[in-house]
C-alpha cells in the first residue's frame, strides 16, 4: 500500500522556519564557543515556533520572562530536593508565579527549563554560573525563534479570515438552495481563525475590520439558517400546516436579509 505526503503552502513555511531556527540557534551558539550545551537553545526554539502562534512581544517576552523565572525557581528548589520531586515541586511553584505575572505564555519555556536543569549528572554542579549560562543559552534559542517567526514567512490571519468568510458565506447560501452543507463546522473554523488573529501581529487589522462584530453576525445568520434547514426537514418529512409555511417563509427572508447584510460588511472593511 503506497501512499504520497501532500505539501501544503503551511506545512512546507513551517519547515523552512523550523530549519533557519536551528541552523541560526546553531551558529551562533558555535561563534560564542558555547557548543558544549548546544541542545539547550535548540530545545528552546524548537518549543517556541509554533506555525499557530505569531509570537507577537507580548507573548515573546512571557517566553523569555518564562524561562528566567523557571531557572531562578530551580535553583532555589534544588537546594532542598533532587530529582523528579523537584520537578513537581519547581513546576507547581512556576504555575501561580506565572500567572501572578501575567506570563502564562512562558509556561512551555519554564517547565523545559526545570527539566533540563534538575536532570544534569551532578546536582552540584547547578550553581550559579551554571543557572546562568544555561539561561542564556536557552534565551538565544527562543529570541531566534522569534525574531524568525516575527521576521520571515508570517501567516496572514486576515487573509485566512476572508477565505473562511466567503466559505461560509457558499455553504449557507448552498443550504438555503437545498444542498447538503456542515454549516456548524464552517463557523466553528472561522471562530477559531478569528480568536487566534486576535492574538497574532494582525491583532489591530483584525479590530478595525470588526472582525468579532461580524462573527456575531455570523452565529445569527447561522441561527436562522439551521432553523431554516429543521422546518424544510419537518416539511419533507409530510408535515403540512400554514404556520409551518410561514415558518419557512419566515426563515428565508431573513437569511436573504442577513447574507445582504454581510456583503455589505465585506465591501465595507475591505
Amino acid at each position: 500500500m503506497s501512499g504520497s505526503v501532500r505539501l501544503s503552502p503551511g506545512l512546507l513555511r513551517q519547515s523552512l522556519r523550523i530549519t533557519v531556527v536551528m541552523f541560526v540557534t546553531a551558529a551562533i551558539a558555535l561563534w560564542c564557543d558555547r557548543s558544549a550545551y548546544l541542545w539547550y537553545p535548540l530545545n528552546a526554539a524548537l518549543i517556541v515556533v509554533d506555525d499557530n502562534d505569531e509570537l507577537t512581544l507580548p507573548a515573546a517576552s512571557g517566553r523569555i520572562m518564562g524561562t528566567i523565572l523557571g531557572a531562578l525557581v530551580t535553583f532555589v528548589v534544588h537546594t532542598i530536593a533532587s530529582g523528579w520531586m523537584a520537578v513537581m515541586v519547581s513546576s507547581l511553584l512556576c504555575f501561580p508565579l506565572l500567572r501572578l505575572f501575567g506570563w502564562q505564555g512562558g509556561l512551555s519555556t519554564a517547565v523545559n527549563i526545570v527539566v533540563m536543569f534538575l536532570m544534569i549528572p551532578k546536582p552540584t554542579a547547578l550553581n550559579w554560573e551554571f543557572v546562568f549560562n544555561r539561561s542564556l543559552d536557552s534565551l538565544i534559542g527562543i529570541i531566534v525563534a522569534v525574531g524568525v517567526a516575527y521576521l520571515f514567512w508570517p501567516r496572514n490571519r486576515l487573509a485566512e479570515l476572508d477565505r473562511l468568510d466567503l466559505v461560509l458565506d457558499q455553504q449557507i447560501r448552498a443550504a438555503v438552495a437545498g444542498s447538503a452543507a456542515d454549516l456548524t463546522t464552517g463557523y466553528l473554523n472561522l471562530a477559531r481563525a478569528v480568536e487566534v488573529a486576535q492574538r497574532s501581529q494582525q491583532a489591530a487589522l483584525v479590530q478595525r475590520k470588526r472582525w468579532r462584530q461580524r462573527l456575531l453576525l455570523w452565529e445569527t445568520l447561522l441561527h436562522h439558517a439551521l432553523e431554516l434547514d429543521r422546518h424544510r426537514a419537518m416539511a419533507q418529512s409530510g408535515l403540512r400546516s400554514p404556520l409551518l409555511e410561514a415558518a419557512i417563509a419566515d426563515e428565508q427572508q431573513r437569511v436573504q436579509q442577513a447574507l445582504r447584510s454581510m456583503a455589505l460588511c465585506r465591501q465595507a472593511y475591505r
